[in-house]
């Protein structure tokens, strides 16, 4: 890929405490020469862990990566409630934590799991009218409460000694807000909380395992730095199809094509061409019709798994 103008890839960033997810991204698109830049699911400043950032062409392709579920390691720290829910904002109330804060914790978890109406906390990045909330809340504006629906697909307690810290591991659908998840279960056991550390783990097919830091990156040679792009096939949420020359020049001149794979109608097809995954299209009459055609392309096999 670094034979073509920018990069096109995705980069999977462990990301440090006390940036932001934008600053984040805007850092690895200066450093790879990218013309554009995303990412998939933000973290807040205080958060570490993964944090898949979209080069290029990579961005084209969000609206079918992030719908993915994501894992987090959150620490809970009972006693004590912050207006950010986090451990950077200000104490809003402190209660006595009950001696078995443990057993009750273990007791109320299996009341968060399935689907469940979140309040969207005031400091978050949702928007109104164009404005995050979390810079309203920052400016003293008072908010109107707002609710979703969330999924909670797995919520246990991590092992560890009575006394030691209450770490939570938790997989769950997008759009989830872990430390509204942590505040509600500090009301559930009684004596209020904050998460005073998360760490995400999994963001989809995508894993921390697999991540790279920013010093890393920094310190790498810039002609060896495409080395760091993922292989973006295992995140696809549909399968991988070769395409030959002509089907390939019809698609990429956004003609549909004759398709004889059998997948449902409406399905979406991912098209390869010349080891580049090159467009999304979907079946429709029994033909592929390409709803999104990659300028350039990305890279598939090689890199970083």
């Amino acid at each position: 890929m670094s034979d073509r103008p920018g990069a096109h890839g995705i980069v999977l960033l462990d990301k440090p405490a006390g940036w932001t997810s934008n600053r984040t991204t805007r850092r690895i698109q200066r450093l790879f020469g990218a013309q554009s830049a995303g990412h998939l699911g933000t973290l807040d400043p205080f958060a570490t862990g993964l944090l898949p950032v979209m080069l290029g062409d990579a961005t084209r392709l969000a609206p079918w990566l992030e719908g993915g579920d994501k894992a987090y390691v959150a620490e809970l720290a009972p006693g004590v409630a912050t207006d950010t829910l986090d451990r950077d904002g200000a104490v809003t109330e402190t209660r006595e934590i009950p001696p078995d804060v443990r057993e009750r914790l273990l007791v109320a978890l299996p009341r968060f799991v399935g689907t469940l109406r979140q309040r969207v906390p005031a400091f978050s990045a949702a928007k109104i009218d164009g404005v995050r909330r979390c810079d309203l809340a920052r400016a003293g504006q008072a908010l109107e409460a707002k609710f979703k629906d969330v999924v909670i697909r797995d919520l246990r307690l991590a092992e560890g000694a009575a006394a030691g810290p209450l770490v939570l591991q938790v997989t769950c659908g997008p759009g989830t807000y872990v430390r509204q998840l942590v505040a509600d279960l500090g009301d559930a056991i009684g004596c209020g909380a904050h998460t005073s550390r998360l760490r995400r783990t999994r963001v989809g097919a995508f894993s921390a395992d697999a991540a790279v830091t920013p010093e890393l990156l920094e310190s790498s040679a810039p002609e060896s730095r495409a080395e760091f792009l993922v292989d973006p096939s295992s995140a696809l949420p549909g399968p991988l199809w070769t395409a030959g020359g002509a089907e390939w020049s019809s698609l990429a001149q956004g003609r549909a094509i004759e398709w004889t794979g059998g997948a449902a109608e409406e399905a979406l097809v991912f098209v390869e061409a010349d080891g580049l995954l090159r467009a999304v299209t979907v079946v429709r009459g029994g033909r592929l019709h390409p709803k999104r055609v990659l300028q350039h392309g990305l890279r598939l096999g090689g890199g970083r798994p």
